[in-house]
């Protein structure tokens, strides 16, 4: 088949950027802040972002929104750092709305003229190197884009995963990814639809229940028994009035939760190298995970201890399954008295509206919603682009890394393990009793991007076309987006260069030693950065030489909570030092 016309720009954005907060989605912010900073030192790049949704927002686009849908984290945490969110929307606990998001994100588009440099419902099919750095093929068109820089901002809430070994050819019943809940909200608001079966135990299902339930539907939660399991789910406020969120995004939350960003000081000196500091640490997980289950009411006897963590101990610390926040007033109480039944099994097929599970039981349904995750979001590069790359290959072994582009990574990674123990002992008491994490997309290889951004390999070439944004899961999207987007721009545009191979692969070595063991399962599939996204904000700032401790004294800056705002003009303070980076118009 003949190639379509060929257009060529000088940045091509990849996705609107979906990227979790805490365990779902909110995506939109890594593409959209990408474009505006580009545009902002290169105001004369012909620039393009292509997204496969038809609006902005992505998780939060128009179509996808639902009503209860509400992000977990508190009005002034979610936002960009020069931009506040309005205040209208609010729920009654000062909660972030799903319309908000998608308010704030559009607007955001076009108070900055980014919708006019938007493609909308394209998807990528295929993205390769070209001579001059990439060029990207489309589902359903023969156009073909090349493009000298490379953003991939797609997050991990971009393709739906379904078990692939439950047949469905027959069924007569709906069957909806969580992702398109949303558009079936009028669907299910049919009298006709009063049994619903929900698959999955991600924070998603958890709201799909909910919704169900109070729509008056009754539902079986289908949980697969050899998965890390129900997620642990915080409180809105902790001890009656702290926010959970505002606490999670305190100086001081850095060293309750070991980070191997965060090494030195008195206070690390306290909490990570002392016996009396980690007996604080482990006191003050174990009152968390208390109150949390307290607030679930895990041990009432009915059907919701169905849903108790795995991991008894400290759950909350170590989200071996994902965590999630209490969103929505009643949220438990609807959980404990509605028609809901907890099984744990597998499904074996869905024939007309019945799920034949694999212990032989059989459930009749009226709908099925699939709470089961995402697939392989960076699927428009091949196996072997992604293996230089230094990204997950999904659905297969791929060949040994322990040589790979003259890094013998097996030896960084045998190094790693044993310096995240010295100097993060408390992670040694990990759980041993969990059951292994197992999952159709399971990546089978570490992540090998310096920063969480740029691929180590095409580093060590000087071939800086290509970033990976928002690849990093913190409980503070916006502003990790602000700041990572920054870092990433200044390396593609040659203004920030980077340390030596055995400087990055000991960097990368580090994180993924550390991940795995602090966050256990989600460590094993994501860069996984929960509670600890104020240590990665102060390492790209000391790269950067910008400050990072923005507080008004040494009291504020361990208790009080950080805020996207207390960013605030981080780029002019760096052009001012760099007036270099500025392209003129």
């Amino acid at each position: 088949m003949a190639s379509g016309p060929i257009h060529s720009v000088d940045v091509a954005i990849i996705g609107a950027g979906e990227i979790p907060i805490l365990l779902e989605g909110s995506p939109g912010w890594y593409g959209l802040v990408a474009a505006r900073t580009y545009l902002r030192l290169r105001p004369n790049a012909k620039l393009l972002i292509i997204d496969s949704d038809s609006t902005v927002g992505g998780v939060w686009s128009k179509k996808r929104l639902y009503p209860n849908l509400v992000a977990q984290v508190k009005l002034g945490f979610f936002n960009f750092s020069d931009t506040p969110m309005p205040a209208r929307g609010a729920t009654e606990s000062d909660l972030v709305t799903g319309e908000m998001i998608h308010n704030y994100l559009e607007k955001y588009a076009v108070d900055h003229d980014l919708l006019r440099r938007i493609q909308f419902d394209t998807v990528v099919e295929r993205a390769e190197r070209s001579l001059n750095g990439w060029r990207l093929k489309f589902k359903d068109s023969d156009d073909i884009l090349e493009t000298e820089k490379l953003m991939v901002a797609t997050g991990v809430t971009s393709i739906p995963s379904t078990p692939s070994q439950i047949q469905a050819a027959s069924a007569t019943i709906p069957i909806v990814h969580s992702k398109d809940l949303g558009a079936s909200y009028t669907m299910l608001q049919s009298s006709e639809i009063q049994s619903v079966v929900v698959v999955g135990a991600a924070k998603s299902a958890y709201d799909a229940v909910y919704l169900m339930l109070s729509m008056g539907k009754r539902v079986t939660w289908i949980i697969r028994p050899q998965g890390a399991g129900p997620l642990a789910i915080l409180p809105t406020k902790l001890f009656g009035h702290l926010n959970s969120i505002a606490v999670a995004s305190t100086r001081l939350m850095t060293h309750m939760s070991p980070s191997i960003l965060n090494t030195t000081g008195a206070l690390y000196q306290f909490f990570h190298q002392s016996r009396p500091g980690r007996w604080c640490i482990g006191c003050f997980w174990d009152v968390v995970t208390y109150l949390s289950n307290r607030h679930a009411g895990y041990s009432d006897g009915d059907h919701v201890s169905g849903l108790l963590p795995e991991i008894g101990s400290k759950s909350v610390f170590w989200a071996n399954s994902g965590l999630g926040v209490v969103t929505l007033p009643g949220f438990w109480a609807t959980i404990h008295s509605g028609s809901v039944k907890i099984v744990r099994d597998n499904i074996n097929s869905i024939k007309k509206g019945t799920i034949l599970l694999k212990s032989g039981t059989a459930i009749e349904t009226d709908f099925v919603v699939m709470c089961t995750g995402w697939g392989d979001h960076f699927a428009m590069f091949d196996d072997e682009t992604k293996e230089e790359l230094g990204l997950p290959v999904y659905g297969k072994k791929v060949s040994s890394e322990k040589n790979c582009g003259n890094i013998c990574w097996d030896d960084y990674d045998t190094a790693a393990d044993q310096t995240v123990i010295e100097k993060l002992p408390f992670l040694a008491q990990a759980p041993t009793s969990m059951k292994a994490h197992t999952n159709d997309v399971q990546p089978h290889r570490r992540w090998r991007l310096y920063r969480r951004s740029i691929p180590v390999e095409l580093a060590l070439k000087g071939d800086r076309s290509l970033a990976i944004l928002g690849q990093i899961h913190t409980v503070q999207t916006p502003l990790v987006a602000d700041v990572q987007s920054f870092w990433s721009i200044l390396y593609l545009i040659g203004a920030l260069d980077l340390p030596g191979k055995e400087v990055m692969a000991q960097e990368i070595g580090e994180w993924n030693a550390w991940t795995r063991k602090r966050y256990l399962s989600q460590g094993e599939k994501f860069p996984y950065s929960l509670y600890d996204f104020l240590p990665y904000i102060d390492t790209l700032c000391k790269d950067l030489g910008i400050t990072s401790r923005r507080k008004g004294n040494w009291l504020a800056e361990i208790f009080s909570p950080y805020k996207p705002d207390d960013f605030d003009g981080f780029i002019d303070e760096y052009l001012v030092k760099h007036p270099e980076c500025l392209e003129a118009k």
